[in-house]
């Protein structure tokens, strides 16, 4: 009998008014995308050879810290990091003037920026073409149209020689230096109000850092720029052709990423020398490239997903196979995927779909790790707070012996005393479940324990039975990880945390239930209707306050 859906998790109060950053900062993704924009606008035939030699300059821009919601023990977004240290203000700078040295390197490039005026014979029209240049290349650099005091303003500071190497360079480097460049910097239409509706500029802003995390493109400019975006039809036209982009590929890669914890695997490499695991892994040690490629694997289920017009279940549920690599392609027991056309479908039934990812079950040595992984199904996929661990539990993941297995080693470290508590009902259940795989996310019926020369001692069946509370008093007896799957799905609890964490990504800030509630109970909706997981993204720029600046 499936497991009825858990109530609603959130509720719409529509007088709540939902709060805004006060000053959002660009991503270290989105700036990376800005700086590229900004050199490809310059000069687009020699952009990606500019940004090479920008790469080590922007290798010191600090990365940002994965911060947890409140509660949480892991995971969070790198977005949710909105502070600004004197390191960022510094390297900033000297991106800034890398930039400009290099736009303005010799005559010739300087030329292509500035046009034939830069180089004719006449000085008169040096400080018009200058100025040409801030009111075109500047505004696409800062995302809104320079006024005319403030062209004169950056065009001051090349001072008398207006179309000189050096002082384009400075003129340059102070736009890269602007907070407009570096922010998110939104006043709305009417800034005495305490909602504000967006200017089409900041509306265009919004949106292509929403989905793509980059500046607007020449289209959604011009849809700012003759007004069309501020009509409902206009909207929606570019919001679907953004939707459809591949641009947005990448924006779903992070937030799969960072939701997921794919970087929490460790190298598969690494103890590439340890006799266990080279027991443990067989014939064929897998690469670098392996565990890169179990990445890939389940950003690109997401992404199929999305393009496919497949739902958040779809998701959950997709037991096809997105990958190039013969290493993981032999794990899923399929052919490697061209990547055009279907992918193939892996053959086991016992693969539920996401839970069997090689990403999520594989940890880098000979040994599972049920504990994180119970926590990961708890935590990231039905957003379930548990408890820290006590201060004297050990942060070594348990490991077998050469008689005792995983799941032994586990019960026995954690099933009594102050352990017991969220340990036996909540954490372990989810993990002992997917213990039919092994530390590669091979299928397993047993599981070969070694001695430290790694030999083989014994090899015991595995146990995957176990008894799973989802929510409340609804318990079911789950014997492997398609129940799970399924348990999962039906509970709705993951279509609703779904919802929660792209609201965390695309927001850069943890949600306010009581604030926040009327998005996050439509997404909800939406993801649990079985409608396209593209409408529940879309709801995000569809709900009226992502079109309005609140003061509050």
């Amino acid at each position: 009998m499936p497991i009825p859906p858990a109530p609603a998790q959130f509720s719409c109060d529509a007088n709540a008014v939902p709060a805004d950053l006060p000053l959002p900062r660009l991503s270290r993704t989105q700036l990376a995308n800005s700086l590229r924009f900004a050199i490809a606008r310059a000069l687009p035939n020699e952009a990606d050879a500019i940004w090479t030699k920008i790469e080590p300059v922007f290798a010191r821009y600090p990365t940002d810290q994965r911060t947890p919601a409140p509660g949480d023990l892991k995971g969070g977004y790198s977005r949710l990091d909105q502070s600004i240290q004197q390191s960022q203000v510094d390297v900033m700078y000297d991106l800034g003037k890398t930039v400009a040295q290099e736009l303005t390197s010799s005559d010739a490039r300087r030329n292509a920026l500035l046009g034939s005026c830069a180089s004719d014979s006449q000085t008169g029209n040096d400080r018009a073409c200058l100025e040409t240049f801030i009111r075109g290349w500047g505004s696409r650099v800062l995302r809104y149209p320079l006024p005319t005091a403030e062209v004169t303003v950056f065009a001051d500071i090349a001072g008398a020689t207006p179309v000189d190497r050096a002082a384009v360079a400075d003129v340059i480097t102070t736009l890269l230096s602007s907070p407009w460049f570096l922010y998110r910097v939104e006043h709305g239409t009417n800034a005495s109000q305490s909602v504000s509706p967006l200017s089409a500029f900041e509306l265009a802003s919004r949106l292509s850092y929403q989905f793509w995390q980059a500046p607007p493109d020449d289209a959604l400019w011009a849809a700012a720029t003759n007004g069309s975006l501020l009509t409902a039809s206009g909207f929606t036209a570019e919001l679907n052709r953004m939707m459809q982009s591949p641009q947005l590929r990448s924006s779903l890669h992070e937030f799969v990423s960072e939701w997921l914890r794919l970087e929490e695997l460790p190298s598969l490499v690494a103890l590439r020398n340890d006799p266990v695991y080279q027991a443990f892994v067989g014939a064929e040690m897998p690469t670098d490239a392996a565990r890169t490629a179990m990445f890939e694997d389940v950003q690109l289920s997401a992404w199929q997903t999305v393009v496919s017009g497949g739902s958040v279940s779809d998701f959950l549920r997709d037991r096809r196979s997105y990958t190039a690599d013969p290493f993981l392609a032999s794990i899923y027991d399929v052919p490697v995927w061209n990547g055009s056309g279907p992918a193939p479908v892996i053959p086991s039934q016992n693969r539920g779909g996401l839970l069997t990812r090689a990403a999520l079950l594989a940890t880098g040595t000979a040994s599972t790790r049920p504990i994180h992984k119970g926590y990961l199904v708890r935590n990231a996929l039905l957003c379930q707070q548990v408890g820290a661990p006590p201060p004297n539990a050990s942060d070594r993941p348990p490991k077998p012996t050469d008689t005792l297995t995983t799941r032994q080693v586990v019960t026995q470290l954690t099933s009594g005393g102050s352990c017991g508590g969220c340990h036996n009902h909540t954490i372990n259940p989810p993990g002992f479940v997917l213990e039919g795989f092994d530390a590669l996310g091979r299928e397993r019926s047993v599981e070969r324990l070694f001695d430290p020369q790694g030999h083989v001692t014994t090899a015991p069946s595995v146990d995957t039975v176990a008894e799973m509370r989802v929510y409340d008093a609804e318990w079911r007896v789950v014997s492997n990880a398609a129940e799970l799957t399924k348990m999962l799905d039906d509970s709705q609890l993951f279509e609703s945390c779904v919802a929660r964490h792209y609201f965390r990504f695309s927001h850069a800030r943890v949600e306010s239930t009581e604030r926040d509630g009327c998005l996050l109970s439509e997404m909800e909706t939406l993801a649990r209707s079985g409608a396209p997981m593209s409408d529940m993204l879309k709801a995000v720029a569809n709900h009226p306050t992502f079109k309005q600046r609140s003061f509050q």
